[in-house]
């Protein structure tokens, strides 16, 4: 590893493996997407036209307190991935406050020459990177500005189906309760769960075309490169019992679907699609309404539907979570 800094180093994924998981282990609420796997799959898809940059902080003792995921693209440095597929964006630390740490980041950041701006996005609303981080890049002559990027629904998961029914709102509740009646009444009803990687592997065909067909943007947003990568880190996360691939079937034929995952306690609703053929039975919010009711039975304590205001997350329950953009340029002269 190259020092760069006095408590920061630069280094590889692969020299900084050994530690990544004691971290991730550490943290108070670790996502999905700060598994080295991820970070590790997103980089050899979309990195070629950017300059990696992992930080690690190192304590007095010599042991890692922070790994800082980033990159350069041009003169600006911000995180591995942008909104299109990356919901929540951190440093990866046991530390919760991690000031000294944050500090050290920073400074690393203001002595590489070639950076001119500072791009940190998706950070949720709890984390103390939104205040510490803009402190000491402001120490440094920076002008920092924090605005909130998106809201992320989740729903705190409660010990049993009848207690989360009994959670909702009235009118949700009825609705929920109805259209689960209409839907037993139009065939049998199944809903499957995948975790293995090879049925994982062998029926995501069938997820991308159920999420193409729901709607034109998704058909849009689904290119190539991206199909490529849910296929890669979907497998590989089931190597690690964290993918989650749901399917709604009316009659044995599949008219819903959902791909989560699952990081220690919370389940993260990454996307979506449905057959709009069976929007009358509302399949795609009924194929998510199971999907809860399995997270409770797993014992779950969070059920996260991810950034984004669709009006389905609070019909079944979710409540607003801030998440945040932190952008910074170097002062004139400095």
């Amino acid at each position: 590893m190259t020092c760069c800094t006095a408590g920061t180093e630069q280094g590889t994924f692969e020299e900084f493996a050994g530690y990544w998981q004691h971290l991730i282990d550490g943290c108070s609420e670790p996502t999905f997407f700060d598994s080295l796997t991820w970070q590790k799959l997103w980089w050899s898809e979309f990195g070629a036209n950017s300059e990696l940059k992992l930080l690690a902080v190192r304590s007095g003792s010599g042991d890692i307190k922070m790994i800082a995921p980033l990159m350069i693209d041009g003169s600006e440095i911000s995180f591995l991935g942008s909104t299109d597929l990356v919901d929540y964006h951190d440093f990866l630390s046991t530390d919760h406050s991690a000031a000294g740490s944050l500090e050290a980041v920073a400074r690393a950041v203001d002595e590489m020459p070639g950076v001119k701006s500072i791009n940190l996005q998706s950070i949720p609303g709890n984390s103390a990177t939104i205040t510490k981080f803009r402190e000491f890049a402001e120490k440094f002559g920076w002008n920092v500005e924090i605005r909130q990027e998106d809201v992320a629904p989740r729903l705190a998961l409660p010990e049993s189906w009848d207690a989360y029914l009994a959670s909702l709102r009235r009118k949700d509740r009825h609705e929920l309760r109805r259209k689960l009646r209409r839907l037993e009444a139009a065939g049998e009803i199944r809903q499957i769960e995948l975790t293995r990687p090879d049925d994982i592997d062998a029926a995501m065909d069938a997820f991308m075309a159920l999420l193409r067909m729901s709607t034109v943007g998704k058909a849009e947003f689904m290119t190539a490169d991206r199909e490529r990568f849910f296929r890669s880190v979907a497998v590989a996360l089931a190597h690690e019992n964290a993918t989650r691939l749901a399917f709604l079937e009316i009659d044995g034929e599949k008219v819903a679907t959902s791909l989560s995952f699952v990081c220690r306690d919370v389940r993260y609703l990454y996307n979506s699609g449905y057959n709009p053929a069976q929007s009358s039975l509302s399949a795609g919010l009924l194929n998510h309404a199971f999907t809860i009711q399995r997270s409770i039975e797993e014992g779950l304590r969070v059920f996260d539907f991810m950034r984004g205001n669709e009006s389905y997350k609070y019909h079944l329950g979710g409540v607003d979570r801030a998440v945040f953009a932190l952008t910074a340029t170097r002062q004139v002269g400095s």
